[in-house]
């Protein structure tokens, strides 16, 4: 008779309760990424480190192997267990594995960052297991949410919209923060021993040297799609133009995906969309930046990033709200009514408390 394994759960929350599906790149998303938590976890609980360049061993992979089991109805639960639990030491340690994640996404969920050290007291698997915590947890325009139960069906943690901006923090000091900055580019290699990735600058073609921190290496194992967006301090050449990224902070795939809003938030002003709006996500000419558009709407905003595309979006809309919406018609032209009523079309007032 085998041993009970550590269990646990992800209930995944779509923004729209009436929705009861979720899309399957967000379980592999999640799955993907809590299984390389678990699998840095079981290193510490093995008494062990992260050696530079090191990775984590087959044995130590499947002893802490994630295991799927049937969902569950409601929002979409997904229960699993940790490691196959074939003896005592493995149920033993897949039990201290659990409980380590629980500490860990617990503080991640309250945002306290001070206990961290004290549950993974060793840097390098800290940092990388934060690494993970940011693919488990939705970027700022995805439609879901993530709550962790135990196995009494307790929630231990809740990952939302701004958890990867809190976990950011912590992995990347303030100062850096604010000399970073975001370059695209068409990945051409990847050298793991360099620790370095090179990739095609769209508007000079030029071929430019990206050197990566120890803790953004996980990321560079996932399947990379032909254009990456590379976070970290640029150096220059004489004309002014990127030569080499150093200090990079954050590698991610280009998502140009469109946007769907369903709601629009700021300050105590909520915009409700009478149904999604959906919109397109497009390139500039030098590939740098990504825009929005549409004209029925009066949208048209840059951005680099998807994240600041979307802040940027949604502060248009407030202020394309409050001077057409809110507004009287006798205090508007045609052209204006015409946006007025666009406005009014697509999205509904609803107050909050402050």
């Amino acid at each position: 008779m085998t041993t009970p394994a550590a269990s646990l759960s992800f209930h995944i929350n779509p923004s729209e309760p009436q929705t009861h599906a979720v899309p399957s790149t967000v379980l592999v998303q999640i799955l993907e990424n809590a299984q390389r938590a678990f699998e840095l976890i079981g290193v510490h609980v093995e008494g062990r480190e992260i050696r530079e360049r090191a990775r984590v061993s087959a044995a130590t992979a499947k002893r802490f192997q994630l295991v799927c089991h049937i969902p569950e109805k409601g929002s979409y639960a997904m229960p699993v267990s940790v490691g196959v639990g074939h003896d005592l030491l493995g149920s033993e340690l897949a039990e201290r594995a659990v409980t380590i994640f629980k500490e860990m996404m617990s503080f991640v969920s309250l945002r306290k960052s001070s206990g961290m050290a004290g549950v993974i007291p060793d840097q390098r698997i800290r940092r990388r297991v934060l690494e993970a915590v940011k693919g488990m947890a939705p970027r700022s325009d995805a439609g879901w949410t993530v709550d962790f139960q135990d196995a009494e069906k307790t929630v231990f943690a809740t990952f939302n919209t701004d958890t990867i901006s809190f976990v950011d923090e912590i992995l990347v000091p303030a100062e850096q923060r604010e000399a970073s900055r975001v370059v695209t580019g068409e990945l051409t290699c990847i050298d793991f021993a360099a620790r370095k990735v090179s990739i095609i600058y769209p508007p000079t073609s030029k071929i430019l040297e990206c050197l990566y921190e120890e803790a953004v290496e996980d990321l560079l194992y996932e399947k990379r799609r032909d254009y990456i967006q590379v976070t970290g301090r640029v150096l220059l050449d004489d004309q002014g133009g990127p030569r080499q990224i150093i200090d990079v902070t954050d590698i991610r795939d280009l998502d140009l995906s469109p946007l769907v809003l369903t709601e629009v938030r700021s300050g105590t002003l909520s915009l409700k969309a009478i149904s999604p709006v959906t919109l397109d996500v497009e390139l500039d000419n030098t590939k740098q930046l990504l825009f929005v558009l549409h004209q029925d709407l009066g949208i048209d905003v840059f951005a680099p990033t998807r994240e600041t595309l979307l802040a940027e979006l949604q502060d248009q809309l407030v202020m394309l709200w409050n001077e057409y919406a809110s507004a009287t018609d006798d205090e508007l032209d045609e052209p204006a009514r015409q946006m007025k009523q666009s406005l009014l079309t697509h999205f509904a007032e609803v107050q909050r408390a402050a």
